[in-house]
């Protein structure tokens, strides 16, 4: 009987993707961790001959490139790391290992990237464009592998995207403010700016503008996109006595949760003195005291998309590129509280 693929990455406490790179001694493993493969295979008493043909396949390489431009919103958070792990499972599936790489604006290096990339064996790459703006896009248009943009849409260049629905998140959120007759709402605002932000600041006045209610400046608030820098900013608002709107939106759940901390510490009570809705739905969601109302996006399906997008556009050398938008859907908890029932 034929040994798998899968058993084997079991016991030597890999990925199937790194078991495939041994057996077909492609380059990107280790020596002591192919050894460590053979020995396995080997003391199984099994040879490789034996392993099943359409297992063994390891189909070569895609890399993500994330770009980081001022590192303020692409960090180490559950958001992120529920897109990486997606792509990361979608590339394994389908025979390709996933190589990771890091750019930034003051480190680019495009002929060094093509050689890179030529040395990798890459096939094709997805680049995490969230904190790209066009300028910088431009730079990778001489590639000369398939691409697919993440997380940012560019209308003066054509290529293949899979982006969040921005808009409807920030129209569902400030949406469902309404409905619970808030009429002076909000916005806790990045003081970093980027295309995503920008969107969900667009679906915020949209909301508005149905119900006539008008955006008031004086309740746009600009916190930094951290929980920490949002908390520090948003004291800093809170003890110039600003007058506060009954609701928020914000950008993002960190800000959100940085502006939660800073009118705890003030004395302000969430949901009964001011409501407020994230965006992103991260894992804290549930945890935080209230709980946050917020916009989900799926993660790992967002991965998932780009990856069989870039395959696509492998495998098939389409003549056209398209846009694909994932998305979202509001998740109602209790940190919005309905002025109707008062």
């Amino acid at each position: 009987m034929a040994i798998k693929i899968k058993q084997i990455a079991e016991k030597a406490n890999v990925s199937i993707a790194t078991v495939s790179m041994a057996l077909n001694n492609k380059n990107g493993i280790s020596k002591k961790t192919k050894e460590k493969i053979m020995e396995i295979v080997h003391e199984s008493g099994y040879s490789t001959s034996l392993i099943k043909n359409d297992e063994l396949k390891n189909k070569g390489n895609i890399q993500l490139t994330i770009y980081k431009k001022h590192s303020k919103v692409i960090a180490d958070t559950p958001f992120f790391q529920a897109l990486i792990e997606g792509i990361e499972s979608k590339s394994r599936h389908n025979g390709y290992n996933l190589i990771i790489n890091y750019m930034s604006n003051n480190l680019l290096d495009i002929e060094g990237l093509k050689a890179s990339l030529k040395e990798n064996e890459i096939s094709g790459m997805l680049i995490l464009a969230t904190e790209m703006d066009e300028e910088d896009m431009l730079c990778f248009l001489s590639l000369d592998i398939p691409i697919v943009v993440l997380d940012a849409y560019f209308l003066g260049i054509n290529a293949d995207y899979v982006v969040i629905n921005n808009v409807s998140g920030g129209y569902l959120g400030t949406r469902h403010l309404i409905e619970c007759d808030h009429k002076k709402i909000g916005y806790l605002m990045s003081s970093y700016p980027i295309k995503n932000f920008n969107e969900r600041y667009e679906g915020y006045l949209k909301a508005l503008n149905e119900r006539d209610l008008k955006a008031n400046p004086d309740f746009i608030i600009k916190l930094a996109p951290s929980m920490e820098g949002a908390y520090e900013d948003m004291i800093k608002y809170l003890k110039d006595a600003h007058e506060l709107p009954t609701a928020l939106f914000a950008d993002n759940d960190l800000i959100a949760f940085g502006a939660i901390k800073a009118f705890k510490e003030m004395g302000i009570n969430i949901p009964k003195d001011i409501s407020i809705v994230g965006f992103d739905d991260m894992p804290f969601c549930t945890i935080i005291d209230p709980p946050l109302s917020t916009i989900n996006v799926n993660k790992k399906t967002f991965g998932k998309i780009a990856v069989e997008k870039l395959l696509s556009s492998m495998n098939e050398k389409l003549e056209y590129t398209s846009k694909t938008t994932l998305d979202v859907t509001l998740i109602k908890r209790n940190s919005v509280r309905n002025l109707k029932e008062v």
